[in-house]
């Protein structure tokens, strides 16, 4: 499984974690993260839905992309739900709890967490690119 998580990124790996839907790689620097190129088409083919790919910064404690092929989705832009396992990720790495994040992608952004007692904070700016209602309940 190492040489197809290594195909995915092509870019030496420092450490790699997975869950049940995701794969989590760290990578040395921000350098290779920025101009990190996922095997996107390798990555749609594997039983997860995504990958995470981190690095340590210097402005900021971390600097995550996010992938999602499988979902429609190539690169999102800045992804909560990334930040809630980066969070006790980087806590426990920094062992700090306020964490400082820059997620690098298209439209970027910075994030701020906080994680204590296995539940992780998240603030920052952000814009609604998608609205919806229900309007009426089926059962």
């Amino acid at each position: 499984m190492t040489s197809t998580i290594q195909e995915l990124v092509n870019a030496p790996l420092l450490k790699v974690a997975k869950n049940s839907d995701r794969y989590l790689i760290e990578v040395a620097n921000e350098e290779l993260l920025k101009g990190l190129v996922p095997n996107l088409n390798l990555l749609a083919t594997l039983p997860i839905t995504d990958l995470v790919v981190t690095s340590p910064a210097t402005k900021y404690d971390f600097i995550p992309r996010y992938f999602a092929p499988r979902i429609g989705i190539e690169e999102n832009f800045v992804t909560g739900s990334a930040h809630c396992g980066l969070a006790p990720y980087s806590s426990q790495r920094l062992s700090k709890k306020q964490l400082y994040a820059f997620q690098s992608s298209e439209k970027a952004g910075e994030l701020f967490s906080y994680y204590q007692d296995d539940l992780a904070y998240i603030t920052g700016k952000a814009i609604t690119i998608y609205k919806s209602h229900f309007n009426e309940l089926l059962l």
